[in-house]
């Protein structure tokens, strides 16, 4: 009973409801739990896993590309490689509750495996290609991002190397007479890892809005989203 309701509250986390249980289960058969139960004939997750660190990486990829459309391959890929690594997916696999949720040998079990950073961070990722088998792509990348964006914000931090809010500055100056205002919209997580949503406006409108673990930081970023609106609008240094 306890392992059922663990399984539903997970599926209302991730607001996913999985029709087919045993691709569910699969998730958490580590390799030490199938090889004591040959004779049931379980399979482990290593080919989930497999799966999922394909299907994470290209999520992550793709949200760090769009995000920082300025930064070169080797920064986006320092971004990328600080999100997706074992102690970063172990945190959110444990947030998840999935170690509770492990099935493993007797051994992996005495060593500590519900808190192993490699367990919890594989079983994060066959998670991810369950969701994938199950439900497509698209709700995947949903639940990818729901769970990731704060992270991408807070460790892409450091790529962080141009100063556009004096260049915003000029931009408002020049063409409307009128300094922009940054505004907090949104504090949210834990004292020690706040992740701040910033808007910048000009004249009355909302011109770019971004999150992230500092709040200068996110300012920067909204700066940089409202000048790319201005390009696109016809404006000019």
């Amino acid at each position: 009973m306890r392992r059922q309701r663990l399984l539903k509250r997970l599926q209302e986390r991730l607001q996913v409801e999985f029709k087919d249980r045993a691709l569910l289960e699969g998730v958490f058969v580590h390799s030490s739990y199938a090889n004591e139960r040959k004779e049931d004939g379980l399979e482990s997750n290593e080919r989930l896993e497999f799966l999922g660190d394909a299907i994470l990486s290209a999520v992550i990829s793709d949200m760090v590309y769009r995000a920082f459309p300025h930064l070169d391959e080797g920064r986006l890929t320092r971004i990328r490689a600080r999100v997706v690594n074992r102690k970063v997916l172990a945190g959110v696999s444990t947030g998840l509750g999935l170690g509770e949720l492990l099935l493993l040998g007797r051994g992996e079990e005495k060593a500590g495996g519900r808190k192993n950073a490699a367990i919890l961070a594989d079983t994060l990722e066959a998670l991810f290609a369950a969701i994938y088998l199950h439900r497509g792509y698209r709700k995947t990348c949903q639940t990818i991002k729901r769970l990731f964006s704060p992270l991408v914000a807070l460790y892409s931090e450091k790529e962080v190397y141009f100063d556009f809010k004096p260049i915003l500055q000029e931009m408002a100056q020049k063409h409307f007479k009128e300094a922009p205002t940054y505004r907090v919209v949104k504090e949210e997580g834990p004292s020690h890892r706040r992740i701040f949503s910033v808007e910048v406006l000009l004249k009355g409108r909302v011109l770019g809005r971004a999150r992230a673990g500092r709040k200068k930081t996110a300012e920067q970023l909204s700066a940089r989203s409202a000048i790319e609106v201005l390009k696109k609008e016809g404006y000019t240094l």
